[in-house]
């Protein structure tokens, strides 16, 4: 239903991943439809900031892609969830990009997923790491966000992917 009602390309469905929670499947669908709220889509609404760049990304314009994007700091994250995974993850202009990498690897179904929610993981982390710069003024190390992609992503494969077989041990 919401392919139909709300959709860029109706000849691409919504990727929804029963292995991470809702908020997460919500915020990557969001960002396929291009309505994060970024500083370019508030300024687009009227808003007025001192300018449109991302406070993660310095050098970055904060629109709906900014998260996949691989500038300064998120390039180094990237490229570490990269080396984690043991792929070589491009860099894409869009969602659908992305997915169509996921989708082209040669993988199995089940290594296919486990990238997938590493990379849910990935985007939730950075759009939190984002907010906690936006709104609260936080420091952060890019060590502790890489560790709670591994840690997220652990946790909802283990817990709503059985079938995975993973272990603590393996995972690291």
């Amino acid at each position: 239903m919401i392919d139909k009602i709300d959709q860029q390309d109706p000849s691409q469905p919504t990727i929804w991943c029963k292995y991470v929670s809702i908020k997460i499947n919500v915020l990557i669908w969001r960002m396929r439809l291009r309505r994060l709220t970024t500083k370019l889509n508030l300024l687009a609404k009227g808003m007025e900031f001192d300018n449109g760049f991302c406070c993660v990304w310095a050098n970055g314009l904060e629109d709906d892609l900014h998260l996949i994007k691989k500038y300064d700091t998120g390039m180094e994250i990237w490229s570490k969830v990269a080396t984690w995974i043991n792929l070589d993850i491009p860099e894409c202009n869009s969602m659908d990009g992305l997915w169509s990498w996921v989708d082209g690897v040669l993988i199995n179904g089940k290594q296919r997923t486990i990238v997938r929610v590493v990379i849910f993981s990935t985007l939730w982390n950075v759009w939190q790491l984002r907010n906690n710069i936006t709104f609260k003024g936080s420091k952060f190390r890019k060590c502790h966000v890489f560790d709670s992609i591994v840690i997220d992503s652990f946790n909802w494969l283990y817990a709503r992917f059985k079938k995975s077989g993973v272990n603590w041990t393996e995972w690291l």
